[in-house]
C-alpha cells in the first residue's frame, strides 16, 4: 500500500511530532517509506529528512486552486492508495484534489476549536477556516481519528453519519538514565516543571499563585521551560507576588528529555489539552506528573495512581498537591512506575502505528 502524509510543517508541536514517528515506524512495519506533502520548509522538513524522507514542499495557500492541482498531480505521480492529512490547509487542499480520484482519506483531529480568540480578525478567520475544514471533512474524508475520545465526543455532531475511531498518540519508550541534568536543576530544591509553549490556555497564572499558598515547602522552585506570548506578563506577575527565585523563565530548550529526566514533577495546569507528547515523554521517563482534570490528561492518568489530577483553576489544590508530593517521595516513585508502564502498554509508537496501517486499509478500501 502507497501512504502519502500532508501536514502545514509550519510550527513544530504535537500534530508534527506525530507526523515525524509515522514517518519511522511505516518504513520499519511495511519495507515501503510514505510520501510527505508539506506547505513550508521549516522545522517539521528537517525533521522528515532525519529520517531519511525527503518531502515535497507544496507551498501556496490553502484556497490556491493551483496548490490542489499540484497535490493531485504528486499524488497521481506516486501513484498513492491512502493519504493522511493533519490540519485544515491539508484537509482543505486534499479534498479539493480528490474530488476525482480514488484515493482513500484519512483524518486526524487533534484538538478542538479554541473557545476564544482575542482579535475579532482572527476569530473570524479561524471560524471561517474551521467551517471550511469541516465542510471538506463531510464531503471526502473516508476516516476520521481523534487523539483523545474527548476530542471525538466534540466533534459528535459535526462528523455524524463518518467512520470515526480514537487513535491515541504514542512514543518509543524512553530512558532516564545518562541523560546529564540541565545546572539550573541542581542542587537540593524540589523541582516542579512546566513545559511547552508560554500562552492562556496553559493555565500558568495558577500554578504562580499556588507558590504564594503557606504551605508549599520553601525548597521548591517552579521553573517554566518554553517560549511564547505570555513570558513578559508571567515574569511581571510573579515579580508581584513576591516569588522572586523560587520561580524561573529559563525559555525554550532543545533538549526536553534531558529536563524531564530530572525534574522532580511535571506540572500541567491547562484550560483544555489533546493528548500532549510531553506528557507521554514524562510518564516514559519516570518523572511524576500532576495535571488539571481535563480533556486527554483525565483520559489517559488515574488520579493517585498514574498521576495527581486537580479541577482547572483550583489553586488551593495545586498549592496542597504541590506540598504532598514534594513531601512524600515514595508516593512519587509509585506514581511514576505505574504510569511508565501504562505508557509502555497503551501509548506507544508500535500501537499507534499499527491502528493508523488498519485505518489506512480500510480507506484505501472504500476508495477501490
Amino acid at each position: 500500500m502507497k501512504i502519502a502524509i500532508c501536514a502545514p510543517g509550519e510550527i513544530y508541536g504535537g500534530v508534527e511530532r506525530q507526523v515525524t514517528d509515522l514517518c519511522s515506524f511505516l518504513p520499519a512495519a511495511t519495507g515501503i517509506a510514505p510520501r510527505v506533502y508539506l506547505f513550508h520548509d521549516r522545522e517539521q522538513a528537517a525533521r522528515i529528512r532525519e529520517t531519511g524522507i525527503e518531502p515535497v514542499i507544496l507551498g501556496g495557500g490553502k484556497y490556491d486552486p493551483r496548490t490542489a492541482a499540484r497535490l493531485g498531480k504528486l499524488l497521481d505521480r506516486d501513484q498513492i492508495e491512502v493519504l493522511h492529512v493533519h490540519g485544515y490547509k491539508a484537509t482543505i487542499a486534499a479534498a479539493l484534489a480528490l474530488r476525482t480520484r480514488r484515493v482513500g482519506l484519512v483524518k486526524t483531529e487533534h484538538g478542538k476549536l479554541e473557545a476564544t480568540v482575542s482579535q475579532p480578525l482572527k476569530w473570524l478567520k479561524s471560524r471561517l477556516n474551521f467551517r471550511l475544514e469541516q465542510w471538506a471533512t463531510r464531503s471526502r474524508v473516508d476516516r476520521v481519528c481523534y487523539v483523545t475520545a474527548d476530542i471525538g465526543r466534540f466533534y459528535d455532531s459535526l462528523h455524524a453519519g463518518l467512520e470515526r475511531r480514537v487513535v491515541h498518540n504514542g512514543i518509543e519508550s524512553l530512558e532516564a538514565i545518562a541523560r546529564p541534568c540541565p545546572k539550573e536543576l541542581e542542587g537540593d530544591h524540589f523541582h516542579v516543571g512546566i513545559i511547552g509553549r508560554v500562552s492562556p490556555v496553559k493555565g500558568i497564572p495558577f500554578a504562580l499563585e499556588a507558590m504564594t499558598r503557606p504551605g508549599i515547602p520553601p525548597e521548591l522552585r517552579l521553573v517554566v521551560i518554553g517560549s511564547g506570548p505570555q513570558i513578559a506578563e508571567l515574569e511581571s506577575m510573579s515579580q508581584e507576588l513576591g516569588l522572586g527565585d523560587r520561580v524561573r523563565f529559563v525559555g525554550f530548550q532543545t533538549n526536553v528529555y534531558e529536563w524531564l529526566a530530572h525534574l522532580d514533577l511535571l506540572l500541567m495546569p491547562s484550560h483544555h489539552e489533546g493528548l500532549p507528547y510531553t506528557l507521554l515523554e514524562a510518564m516514559s521517563l519516570g518523572c511524576p506528573v500532576f495535571v488539571s482534570r481535563i480533556g486527554g490528561l483525565a483520559e489517559v492518568l488515574s488520579d493517585g495512581e498514574t498521576g495527581g489530577l486537580f479541577d482547572v483553576g483550583d489553586v488551593d489544590a495545586i498549592a496542597a498537591g504541590l506540598a504532598r508530593l514534594a513531601g512524600d517521595p515514595l508516593y512519587r516513585d509509585r506514581l511514576a512506575a505505574r504510569a511508565r508502564t501504562e505508557q509502555q502498554k497503551l501509548y506507544s509508537l508500535q500501537r499507534m502505528g499499527e491502528s493508523y496501517l488498519r485505518t489506512y486499509a480500510e480507506a484505501a478500501g472504500a476508495r477501490s
